[in-house]
């Protein structure tokens, strides 16, 4: 696909107000055009859906998610018995012999943008608050707005939410199945990869914003909040950074053979004081119970201590006992055979009780 057909696509979002629906029939095209025979056309038409979701006017964002999951209940009534952008139709058949190295990648990629057309707009503005269109500043204009797919309107959910987190996780899963694998390697396929690795990029800048602008700002965290926050940071630091580092990695090498070059880092970071922070949240009631297994702890070591000392003293008066008998074994030397089997029974409860 040539960079300047798709930029003069997507350039025409930034043309038309935001309370135009322009989807309805932009989708509707790119739908035909996946369900052609031809898997080139297919998987051009999947990197020009890709490019309308990231590089889409902000205004139209939201309009491209609603109208992407209402399509995809809806029956093509072009083709009976199916709906628009049905898996199946898009993979469709075809047995031309070149076409068949990238045929399961076409699979992955068009399940990653059609999870991430439906998840989130641009550079996951969603998150970080990026490029977010204003308000409106009257009723009027927010009932237009509303009619024109509400792209203007307030965001429904607040950065961090937890419908957020799980199609983070989701985008985060269908982005790295598109790795490259052996025989998959041509121009296209290239040139969607790039995308998705830049993708992953944003995604992980823009969590990293999101946690930032929040724990900078501890005391705004409730109670009820502190379990998600500390959700995120685990997600970041555990999955999100270091798996997409790993992707961009080894994706960066073989697309350098076609002149295509990601950046050396992610734009933003969070730093490590904060993620430290992020991570403690919410750790107060196991703070606690590890103190409390420690009092027990020290309890059950006093105790040990306690009985150690009373078996010592116990051992301490049976030696003591022992000599007063040898003592007395030897003065009474006229004493009977039957007091030394005294004696000597006495000696051996001793020795049993010690034990």
């Amino acid at each position: 696909v040539k960079s300047k057909h798709v930029e003069r696509l997507v350039g025409v979002t930034y043309q038309i107000s935001g309370k135009y629906d322009i989807y309805d029939a932009v989708l509707r095209k790119l739908w035909n055009k996946m369900a052609e025979k031809d898997l080139r056309i297919k998987m051009k038409s999947v990197y020009v859906l890709h490019r309308f979701s990231v590089d889409g006017g902000p205004d139209h964002q939201e309009a491209l998610k609603q109208r992407l999951r209402a399509l995809r209940k809806t029956k093509d009534p072009k083709r009976a018995g199916t709906r628009y952008f049905d898996s199946k139709v898009l993979m469709g058949v075809d047995s031309t012999p070149e076409h068949q190295g990238f045929r399961a990648f076409l699979s992955r990629y068009a399940h990653y943008v059609l999870t991430r057309a439906q998840t989130f707009g641009g550079t996951f503005n969603e998150i970080s608050l990026a490029n977010m269109p204003p308000l409106p500043s009257s009723k009027k204009g927010r009932s237009k707005s509303s009619r024109g797919g509400g792209a203007s309107a307030k965001p429904k959910n607040p950065p961090l939410c937890e419908e957020h987190l799980k199609f983070a996780q989701m985008v985060l899963k269908a982005g790295l199945a598109c790795t490259l694998n052996d025989g998959e390697e041509q121009e296209n396929t290239a040139m969607c990869v790039e995308r998705v690795a830049a993708d992953l990029m944003g995604l992980t800048a823009a969590v990293a914003v999101a946690l930032k602008r929040e724990l900078k700002e501890p005391n705004n965290i409730d109670a009820d909040s502190e379990a998600l926050v500390k959700q995120w940071c685990e997600f970041y630091s555990q999955e999100l950074l270091p798996d997409t580092k790993k992707f961009v990695k080894k994706t960066s090498s073989k697309l350098d053979a076609y002149g295509l070059y990601l950046p050396s880092r992610i734009s933003t970071s969070l730093p490590q004081e904060l993620l430290d922070r992020g991570l403690k949240l919410g750790g107060e009631g196991a703070d606690n119970a590890e103190e409390d297994e420690d009092e027990i702890e020290e309890e059950t070591k006093s105790d040990r201590s306690e009985d150690k000392c009373d078996d010592d003293a116990s051992e301490e008066r049976s030696d003591a006992e022992e000599a007063e008998e040898g003592d007395a074994s030897i003065a009474m030397s006229a004493t009977s055979q039957a007091d030394d089997d005294q004696y000597e029974y006495d000696y051996d409860y001793d020795d049993e009780y010690d034990d």
